[in-house]
């Protein structure tokens, strides 16, 4: 009977499941899966109004599940490796930031009630953000550095922008440098979380 329970359930959650106010208004419905975490409409509504899945406000619940789902992917990985634990002065600094960008005294709390959230679950979402972020600077702290010829063809790419600019080479190649390898680190996070879906079950739902 147990088993028969859980296989209605995992079916719930597949045909994605919602949930509705009285007035018809959705509240819920599962957008994801990931192994065996779920990723709900509130999760994606919560990351959009408060700006955790980038500055986009206007982007649509299902245009952020895809960054939903490489966040949890990327925090089952966290989770393997234990990365040092932020302080709870970095947590506070975190939510100070986002309640100062909300417009009103209680405009954090409107929107955590809108969505069915507590600040308790933001500050536990805010925690593995950090954690998150300190993952990644260890793991990928040093991708390879550019060579002249490359940063001298990113150059010769801009040389019409920099020379509107009147800035010559020798002032522009840290900046282009600091990109290249920006951009670089990103391909290698980008590649490291593709090949995380491929060994991870990920179930994303049609809406």
């Amino acid at each position: 009977m147990r088993a028969v329970l859980c296989a209605w359930f995992v079916l719930g959650l597949a045909l994605g499941s919602e949930a509705q106010a009285p007035a018809g208004v959705l509240i819920e419905r599962t957008l994801a899966i990931v192994g065996s975490q779920v990723i709900t409409l509130s999760d994606a509504r919560v990351a959009i109004r408060l700006g955790l899945v980038g500055s986009d406000r206007a982007a649509d619940p299902q245009a952020v599940t895809q960054l939903l789902v490489d966040r949890e992917l990327i925090l089952r990985e966290v989770q393997r490796y234990t990365p040092p634990a932020p302080s709870e002065g970095a947590v506070d600094a975190r939510l100070d930031e986002i309640r100062a960008q909300l417009p009103g005294a209680n405009g954090l709390s409107r929107v955590l009630d809108e969505n069915g959230f507590t600040e308790a679950r933001l500050r536990a979402w805010l925690y593995d953000d950090l954690r998150v972020v300190a993952y990644l600077a260890q793991r990928f702290a040093s991708p390879s550095t550019p060579t002249d010829t490359e940063v001298s063809l990113a150059f010769a790419l801009q040389r019409e922008e920099f020379a509107r600019a009147g800035t010559t080479f020798e002032q522009a190649a840290p900046a282009l440098r600091e990109r290249l390898v920006a951009t670089r680190r990103q391909e290698l996070i980008a590649d490291w979380v593709s090949d995380l879906r491929r060994r991870t079950e990920v179930v994303i739902l049609p809406q």
